[in-house]
This record gives structure tokens, C-alpha cells and sequence, in this order.
């Protein structure tokens, strides 16, 4: 951490900010699809840039603060799970497809783009959130730059004592699916804090990094397959039979590799 943290994490927080009204100003795009999935990395983004500065001295406004952040950010949780599951479906309907199943997908979409569209009202709250944020922040980041790099290491330190006590407790009991789930969690709250501090961080947690970005996948990819075989039951989703079978014989790898191509929600 040698370089000038003040300097490092004014400009992230001013560019998360900037992103995150950029994808609040798309959601309501009938063809950006991708709009609500920016806006959810954006806002993970920012959480975990906070996260770090949250303990100094002088925080109690931010926490306030950070606690609305994190209200708007779970209001999109079920949307995007829905847009997911719609694309992954949309990409069933050539194995097989029905009249009933063809009409569902055109619902769900239609619900889809109003969903979108709600959401974009709840997050217009943003515009005000994010300069208070901001302005929450002016004070935490005066503070000396090793102050702040030690701040935002012990943070880090923290985080991953828990996400390497998850994973040993994970190890021992592989087929718990709350254990895998919390691992799942600290491995992307790890992953994103240390890609929020960029350029005080040295390679050893570059690569920290990017092997809870493995966990991460790895755990959410057989998650994501139940969820996901769940939810069409659940919602009665008239999906054909070579449909439904085309999705059991690798849903897992299906919706692991639609992940990775938008980013890995």
C-alpha cells in the first residue's frame, strides 16, 4: 500500500458514483438488459469502498447512509434473478418450445421492463444519496494517508479471517447448502473490497482476489441450478419436457457460463 490511498479513493468513489447513475439512468431502456446488473455491480462496488471507511472515527453519518445504499441494492436482488432465469429459458426454448411457453416468456418480459421501470423510480433516491455519500465521506478521506491504509487493511484482514472460517467450516461439511452459501457471500465481499482499494494493494492480494472469485463461481454455479430448478416449479412455468430435461442435464454449466458472460452477478 505505497501509493497515495486519499488520492486512490477519491477517484473510486467519485467513478463507482458515476457508474452507478449512469446504469440508474438505463434501467428503464427496453433494450439494455443489462442496465439493472451494472447498476447492482456498481452499487456492490461502492458497499464494499465503504465497508472500509465505515470504521474510522467519525463514520456514524456514513453508516446511516451506507444502511439506505443497501436498502435500494436488495431491491433489485429478485429482478435480476428473473432476468437471468428468462435468458437462461430463452436459450431452453431451442431444445424445445410450446405455444404456452412462448406466451410465458413474452409475460415475463413484459413484467420484466415494468420492473424495471419501478425500479428506476425507487433508485432516483441515488441522486440525492450519492452526493450525501459523497459529502459523508470529504472528512474520512483527510485523514493521513497511513491512517487510512491501515484502516482499510484491517478491514480486509477481517474479512478474510471470516471467509477462510467459512471455508474451512465448508470443508468439513461440503453438503451443507447454508455453509456453501455463506462461503459464496464472503468470497464476493472479499473479492470486492480488495478490488475497491486497486493500486494500494500489492499482486499477493491480486490474487487473493481472484481465487475468491473461483470459490465465488464455483459455489454459485450449483446454487444457482437449484434455485433455478425451484423457481419453474414455483412459478408453474409450462416448460416443455426435452425443455426441462435439457436444463437438468446441465443447468449448472448453462447458467455458470451466461454468469460469466455478464459478469458474474
Amino acid at each position: 500500500m505505497s501509493a497515495s490511498a486519499r488520492r486512490i479513493l477519491k477517484r473510486r468513489l467519485a467513478r463507482y458514483c458515476r457508474d452507478i447513475l449512469l446504469a440508474r439512468q438505463q434501467l428503464s431502456a427496453a433494450d439494455n438488459g443489462e442496465a439493472l446488473h451494472q447498476l447492482r455491480i456498481g452499487l456492490r462496488q461502492l458497499r464494499s469502498l465503504l465497508r472500509g471507511l465505515s470504521t474510522l472515527p467519525g463514520a456514524a453519518p456514513l453508516l446511516r447512509l451506507s444502511a439506505q445504499l443497501r436498502q435500494l441494492a436488495c431491491a433489485g436482488n429478485d429482478w435480476r434473478d428473473r432476468e437471468v432465469r428468462l435468458a437462461l429459458l430463452q436459450q431452453a426454448a431451442g431444445a424445445a418450445d410450446s405455444s404456452d411457453f412462448a406466451a410465458w416468456r413474452r409475460r415475463e418480459l413484459t413484467a420484466l421492463q415494468a420492473g424495471r421501470l419501478d425500479l428506476q423510480q425507487q433508485a432516483m433516491a441515488l441522486d440525492a444519496l450519492l452526493p450525501a455519500l459523497q459529502r459523508a465521506c470529504i472528512p474520512l478521506l483527510a485523514r493521513r494517508n497511513r491512517r487510512l491504509r491501515c484502516t482499510l487493511r484491517r478491514a480486509l484482514l477481517q474479512t478474510r479471517r471470516r471467509y477462510r472460517r467459512a471455508r474451512r467450516d465448508w470443508r468439513r461439511q461440503p453438503d451443507d447448502a447454508l455453509l456453501a452459501h455463506r462461503l459464496r457471500l464472503l468470497a464476493k465481499r472479499l473479492r470486492y473490497q480488495i478490488e475497491a482499494c486497486g493500486k494500494l494493494l500489492g499482486r499477493r492480494w491480486q490474487r487473493r482476489a481472484q481465487r475468491a472469485r473461483d470459490w465465488q463461481q464455483q459455489l454459485g454455479d450449483e446454487r444457482d441450478r437449484q434455485l433455478l430448478l425451484q423457481s419453474i416449479e414455483r412459478d408453474r412455468i409450462p416448460l416443455p419436457a426435452a425443455a426441462r430435461r435439457w436444463l437438468e442435464q446441465g443447468a449448472g454449466a448453462k447458467l455458470g457460463g451466461l454468469l460469466s458472460a455478464t459478469g458474474g452477478a
